[in-house]
């Protein structure tokens, strides 16, 4: 992998934390400081921004040299989205069970009384008794309650598992989470103390 591709990837993280094993972060950070001057060389725990911003003020051609460099970072990267995706893997298994279960029966309820309506409309329609139709068309606060709350359950449980799922993902990856609730106590906190 280039070393623009790395630095891109790497962003405002430090580049050791980003690349898996520490001998190939140091070849890296090595590479750029072989070219950077003395008063500007970078430190171990060096960002890939401020990479950036040094490589950025070197010669054009030394830019374009640095640049196109590869370092064999592609295997330590699949290694480290596999070990992510394991990490992943073994959260869904350990007892999630019983979330979908219910989502499970949320949905038989949605797709049997949506089945009855439907077939109860089909035969007013059919059968030309217009009484139904008005009868089903004055109960749809009815209708509305016996749907809303499965369909509510279902929605909220894949919202719930796709912000699951992300925050899972992010601690595999060491990114910080934020939690609102838990930023909201401790400035709750702080202002009392």
């Amino acid at each position: 992998m280039k070393i623009l591709k790395i630095l891109g990837a790497v962003g405002k993280g430090v580049i050791k934390d980003f690349i898996p094993g520490y001998e190939t972060a140091k070849e890296v950070i090595g590479a750029i400081n072989a070219v950077l001057p003395g008063n500007k060389q970078l430190s171990e725990n060096a960002t890939g921004e401020e990479a950036m911003k040094a490589i950025s003020e070197l010669p054009a051609e030394q830019q374009a040299e640095l640049l196109s460099k590869k370092f064999d970072v592609e295997i330590s990267a699949i290694k480290g989205h596999t070990d992510v995706i394991t990490v992943l893997a073994q959260a869904d298994m350990a007892g999630s069970s019983t979330r979908p279960y219910i989502a499970k029966c949320m949905c038989f309820v949605v797709c049997y009384t949506v089945i009855a309506l439907n077939s109860a409309i089909f035969y007013a329609i059919v059968a030309g008794k217009h009484e139904v139709l008005k009868a089903i068309g004055e109960a749809w606060p009815l209708i509305l309650a016996i749907l809303g709350t499965p369909t509510a359950l279902l929605k909220a449980y894949f919202g719930m598992r796709t912000e699951e799922k992300k925050t899972r993902a992010n601690a595999a990856l060491g990114v910080p989470v934020h939690m609102p609730t838990a930023g909201m106590i401790s400035s709750v906190i702080k202002k009392i103390f």
